[in-house]
């Protein structure tokens, strides 16, 4: 079974279907599939039946470590194309997961900033120093475009059309977008850009934007880190995680009239339906505003 596990892997990685995330994700749950048929006796994928997959999905959800519904149906979705791929390559006759019912996941609202605590954030740090001002700018530019944590890290001064004051991003699926930024954004990016990256690049050459203390292109654990350290400088009362600004950005569009085809836009995503949610917030925030002023308006008449 590992050996077709190869296989499709390798079938993912050509085929460019996915980011690098996403295939790890698939090894995962795949590796962890097989483990379970294993231990279960069943040494061929021929042999899977409904009783093998209510065995797994029982083991699943019991114990300490029990799975949310989002993480079995991601399970689910990766099987299900593993076992598509053993379909073409005449490795088994059947697909067991095509059937199966995909749980309905939880629909979470996402956390995000309010305006004024992305202004507290922003001025908490220092302007006098390197760190200082790559951070900000990092902070901002993931604020101000709606970028994903792996779009910041792998973000390189070629996607940056200074003349135009655009993004040009490559996301999900290597699906390409372009996101604006608004001037004062600009000068501070050419600002860091000029004058402050070459101070961490240690003469190292790559055209990656944002640098680490050793002049190698930053990762998502230290963009990750940084948003951390930051929002606890700045005396947040939650843990800044790197989608609560994305999160950020896109109800403060909505919030102020942008309509959700625009946002989709912003944000890349493939279906509307993801942009949606925001839609929440926003109506959360006008219930909130609509009940404070006639609150306010009702103490005055009394």
């Amino acid at each position: 079974m590992n050996e077709y596990l190869d296989d499709f892997l390798k079938h993912l990685s050509l085929s460019r279907s996915g980011s690098i995330a996403t295939q790890q994700a698939y090894r995962h749950d795949i590796i962890q599939f097989i483990n379970y048929c294993t231990k279960e006796g069943v040494n061929s994928l021929q042999d899977v039946d409904t009783y093998v997959l209510r065995g797994f999905v029982a083991s699943l959800r019991t114990g300490k470590k029990a799975i949310s519904n989002r993480s079995l149906a991601r399970k689910f979705a990766s099987l299900r194309s593993f076992y598509k791929y053993c379909l073409l390559q005449d490795h088994v006759t059947i697909n067991p997961f095509a059937s199966l019912k995909t749980p309905k996941k939880a629909n979470h609202l996402p956390a995000f900033l309010m305006i004024n605590e992305i202004r507290e954030l922003l001025d908490s740090i220092e302007k006098n120093s390197v760190a200082g001002v790559r951070d900000r700018v990092l902070i901002e530019l993931m604020y101000a475009c709606g970028l994903r944590v792996s779009e910041t890290a792998q973000l390189t001064i070629h996607q940056i059309d200074f003349a135009n004051r655009l993004l040009r991003i490559t996301g999900k699926g290597r699906k390409e977008r372009l996101v604006p930024f608004y001037p004062s954004m600009g000068k501070q990016l050419r600002n860091y850009i000029d004058l402050y990256r070459p101070m961490l690049m240690k003469q190292k050459k790559h055209a990656y934007v944002f640098v680490n203390v050793r002049g190698d292109a930053i990762t998502e654990r230290g963009v990750q880190d940084i948003l951390k350290r930051r929002a606890l400088a700045a005396g947040l009362n939650q843990t800044l995680h790197p989608h609560m600004l994305r999160h950020s950005f896109a109800t403060h569009l909505l919030d102020n009239g942008a309509d959700l085809r625009t946002v989709q836009e912003l944000l890349g995503h493939q279906n509307l339906s993801t942009t949606q949610i925001y839609t929440h917030i926003s109506v959360d925030r006008l219930k909130d505003v609509y009940l404070k002023a006639f609150e306010e308006a009702g103490g005055n008449n009394d």
